[in-house]
Formats: structure tokens, C-alpha cells, sequence
């Protein structure tokens, strides 16, 4: 892995904990390798079992499921965020999302089994990987929150003021979908809501 990638994957993990060496650094650039997706390209099949963590220098990456033939978009990543199927990893069960680039991606992907055992020989790892666990732990429960008690304007406006960079990487008809409304009915929204 080149310097700058160590960089950014090493000021995402200080951002949970504040003494995460050099020496833990090269043990967790041996486990990784950089990849590039291209528009399109899907990192991890519905169908498939998860064996890897994955981190995006740059691009985005879309989270989504079929259920009944139809594509339901569940979560979007950026840069210098992680990203996994977790529970598809701790159950043994294949994955019911895809993760998908949606525009080109350098991706650094970093082997399961191998960061488990990093975590049973050096408690540093654990203690990262409860940490960020706990963040994505309250940022789905204010997203569950958001999706089961707010109109789908209420959503929409969450989204334009807490996350407006995905305005920029995504489709509407992605956002659409994650916010549980139509592309027709977002467009709606959009053109009649009263203007702040």
C-alpha cells in the first residue's frame, strides 16, 4: 500500500483510539490489498459470503438488496469510510446485501480471518473494531429511528442536511429507494416542498 492510503486508514482508526503504532500499522497493511472498482463493478454479492473489511480512499460505494425482484438501497459509503457485512461474517450466513461502486473506487480490502487473529494476539485490534462498532451501532439506530417515525420529506431534508455529499456521488433513484419512496415521488418532493 502506498503512504497516503496508510495515512488515511491510520487518522480513521485514531478517531476511535489514540495509540495505534506504526508497528500495528504494518501488521494491518500486510492483511490489506489496494483494489480499484469501476462504475459498476460489485465488491460483494447477495448470495456470497463476506471474508473481508473493506475501507474507500476514494469514490463511493452503494449497499443494497433484492427482495421480490426489486433493488432496495440500504446504506452509502464514501471516503475514509469502512464498510462490511458484519453480521453475514459473525453467522457464517451468506449475504443478503450487494455492495456495489458506484463510480470508480480505490477500495483497500482487508482479509477477515487474518484481522481475527490480529485480534486475538494484539487487544488493540479488538478494542478498535468494539469501538467502531459502537459508532455504526448509533448511527443505525438514529437511522432506524429516521425511517420508522419521519414522512419521507422528513427524510429527504435529514439527508440534504446531514449527509449532502451523497447528493453528489448517487442517484436520486438510490436515494429514493433508501429513504422508502419512489424516484416519481422524490422528484415530487423536491419540486413542491416550501423553500427555507
Amino acid at each position: 500500500m502506498e503512504s497516503y492510503t496508510l495515512t488515511m486508514i491510520k487518522q480513521a482508526i485514531n478517531s476511535v483510539v489514540d495509540h495505534f503504532s506504526d508497528a500495528h500499522m504494518e501488521m494491518l497493511q500486510a492483511i490489506s490489498t489496494r483494489k480499484t472498482y469501476r462504475k459498476g463493478d460489485v465488491i460483494l454479492d447477495q448470495g456470497r459470503h463476506c471474508r473481508h473489511l473493506w475501507f474507500i480512499e476514494e469514490g463511493a460505494v452503494k449497499a443494497f438488496e433484492i427482495v421480490d425482484g426489486v433493488e432496495r438501497t440500504t446504506y452509502f459509503f464514501l471516503k475514509n469510510a469502512f464498510f462490511t457485512n458484519y453480521y453475514c461474517w459473525v453467522s457464517g450466513d451468506v449475504s443478503d446485501i450487494t455492495f456495489k461502486a458506484v463510480e470508480t473506487s480505490s477500495v483497500i480490502e482487508i482479509d477477515y480471518p487474518a484481522l481475527e487473529g490480529l485480534c486475538r494476539k494484539h487487544h488493540i485490534f479488538d478494542t478498535i473494531g468494539r469501538k467502531m462498532a459502537e459508532r455504526i451501532f448509533v448511527q443505525e439506530f438514529q437511522l432506524r429511528k429516521l425511517l420508522l417515525n419521519c414522512t419521507a420529506i422528513d427524510r429527504y431534508e435529514y439527508l440534504e442536511k446531514e449527509r449532502p455529499e451523497i447528493f453528489r456521488h448517487f442517484a436520486l433513484k438510490d436515494i429514493a429507494s433508501f429513504i422508502g419512496i419512489t424516484d416519481v415521488s422524490l422528484s415530487r418532493i423536491r419540486k413542491n416542498r416550501p423553500r427555507k
